[in-house]
């Protein structure tokens, strides 16, 4: 049984002494996608290049479905590689359908996409040492 509030009036000889310790750990996992496409002409118009999730392929070297890419959520985040060099943050948006960079990519480019998302589990365990005392 829990106890959420313990009240207990104490009188006047009387006291309480000892400790309370709370330990707590967790866990976090991270879960891992990758994606590699290669740019062709059609992915890039005015100096962006977008690349439809059809044209990536996953570890496993399956073909992405629509809407099939992986964004991480808050508790995430994603990297995009060019010819295996790391484009700043600012330069991309990932979504479901497409990844979009804000270059004009060269055809022929080979674009590694990497999503983590990671998740979290904490437990805590509290243990009372207390004891009541006259004084």
């Amino acid at each position: 049984m829990s106890v959420d509030y313990f009240e207990w009036i104490c009188p006047d000889n009387f006291a309480i002494t000892g400790t309370i310790t709370t330990t707590t750990t967790t866990s976090v996992t991270p879960t891992v996608w990758r994606y590699t496409a290669t740019v062709v002409l059609g992915n890039i118009l005015s100096g962006v290049t977008t690349i439809p999730a059809t044209s990536f392929k996953n570890d496993a070297g399956t073909s992405v479905a629509s809407n099939g890419l992986t964004a991480p959520g808050s508790n995430g985040y994603y990297n995009v590689f060019v010819n295996g060099n790391l484009q700043m943050g600012g330069l991309t948006t990932l979504t479901a359908a497409s990844l979009a960079i804000n270059l004009g990519l060269a055809i022929g480019a080979t674009v590694s996409l990497e999503v983590v998302s990671l998740s979290a589990v904490s437990n805590s365990t509290t243990t009372f040492n207390l004891n009541v005392v006259q004084t």
